[in-house]
């Protein structure tokens, strides 16, 4: 792993996310006047083979790069479209925001292999792990069969 993104892991105290990848910690939770989460927002690193694996979530979730390396975010529809974004520093023409639809499948991973990235994401609920599903093998063979999502899924 990088040792900027070491360092950051350190720095920012954040913590291994199981079962998705990647490092985390939430820095923000939104209420509303009746004092209920409304909302969520947290700190996510990625760094080599730990990256945001397949999965999908009940609300939609903003992503804003931060810094580091550029980063590819698969997402597919519930018609089994998917699309790819590339998040990263605008003066380098890439965007640095992007949303993911509730109900829809998304993945996030550094574009090389010795790269790394912060971002947030943002849910509005809140995250919440009921409403957090991980790609299960039988989906994840499904997918491998096309090479553009392939690069994705994450070795057993």
């Amino acid at each position: 792993m990088n040792e900027e993104a070491r360092r950051l892991i350190a720095a920012l105290s954040l913590e291994p996310l199981a079962g998705e990848g990647g490092f985390f910690r939430r820095v923000h939770t939104f209420f509303d006047e009746s004092g209920a989460e409304s909302g969520s927002t947290i700190l996510y690193l990625m760094a080599g083979s730990e990256f945001s694996a397949l999965h999908k979530l009940q609300s939609d979730e903003v992503w804003t790069f931060l810094e580091g390396d550029p980063v590819e975010q698969l997402t597919i529809d519930d018609t089994g479209k998917h699309s790819i974004v590339q998040l990263g520093k605008a003066s380098e023409g890439k965007s640095p925001v992007s949303v993911v639809k509730a109900g829809h499948w998304q993945a996030t991973k550094p574009i090389t292999i010795d790269g790394w990235a912060l971002c947030t994401a943002t849910m509005v609920p809140p995250w919440d792990e009921g409403t957090f599903t991980l790609a299960d093998q039988q989906l994840l063979d499904l997918l491998a069969q096309t090479d553009e999502v392939r690069r994705f899924i994450k070795e057993k």
